[in-house]
């Protein structure tokens, strides 16, 4: 009897622990999915203003109402060191890190993504980061170029090498993740802010580099560094797409 008594024991032992272990399996297949991160450009037309107003920001309606000429960006390519989200999932605080993104075309009809996992659940508080890093090479993290039109129609190619360090915030909507979607956090360059705080007459007298205005760290140094200010407000975070698998 008591053979019998054991023998049952450990068959209802087994039983036990071959449940919890089907259990274990099914919550790690369902516990990750997939977040990608996305760059792109819009707005590639920037009305210029005559003159800077008093606190030396040509703000986006006036430049409208005021034009004095216009920038219009013709391409634009990002070099991108990391995307980096910080959110709150069950009151613990979360990062997630994607790796670099070169080459980001801003104007592409479907911007260029990376993705990396995430765990499944509900995210609160989102903040979308876009890491970029000084670079020594030709890779410099953003490049735009267009033409700048003076009030009078002349036309005059324009280039702004953006090559600094610089992180752009972005806040994000609660989002939750589950093993049967993919997740898509996009953020947009308004590219008609990047020189808002830059006059028609400043462009008008830049310094041309074989026949172009090009604004950089080492061209015409005034108006980069009024570009500085504006650029790292001019992204913002389009959401989260949700998408099944």
């Amino acid at each position: 009897m008591k053979r019998s008594l054991l023998k049952i024991s450990f068959a209802l032992l087994i039983a036990s622990t071959v449940m919890v272990s089907c259990k274990k399996d099914i919550t790690t297949v369902s516990s990750t999915s997939e977040v990608s991160f996305a760059l792109s450009g819009d707005n590639p037309v920037s009305p210029i203003s005559a003159t800077p107003n008093s606190g030396g920001i040509v703000l986006a309606s006036t430049a409208t109402t005021a034009a004095a000429g216009s920038i219009k960006w013709t391409s634009g390519i990002a070099n991108i060191t990391q995307f980096k989200l910080e959110a709150k999932k069950n009151g613990k605080q979360v990062e997630i890190i994607s790796k670099n993104l070169s080459n980001v075309d801003l104007f592409a009809l479907t911007p260029t993504a990376i993705a990396t996992k995430i765990d499944t659940g509900t995210y609160k508080e989102i903040e979308v980061r876009v890491i970029l890093t000084k670079s020594a090479t030709a890779d410099i993290p953003i490049t735009l170029k267009g033409t700048f039109t003076s009030a009078g129609g002349a036309t005059v190619p324009v280039e702004f090498d953006f090559n600094d360090d610089a992180i752009f915030k972005a806040e994000a909507t609660n989002v939750t993740v589950t093993a049967n979607t993919s997740v898509i956090a996009k953020l947009n360059l308004h590219m008609n802010l990047v020189l808002s705080n830059v006059a028609a007459a400043e462009l008008d007298k830049a310094t041309r580099t074989n026949g172009t205005i090009v604004i950089s760290s080492s061209s015409n140094q005034a108006l980069y560094l009024k570009a500085l200010i504006t650029i790292v407000k001019a992204v913002e975070s389009k959401g989260f797409e949700i998408r099944k698998k």
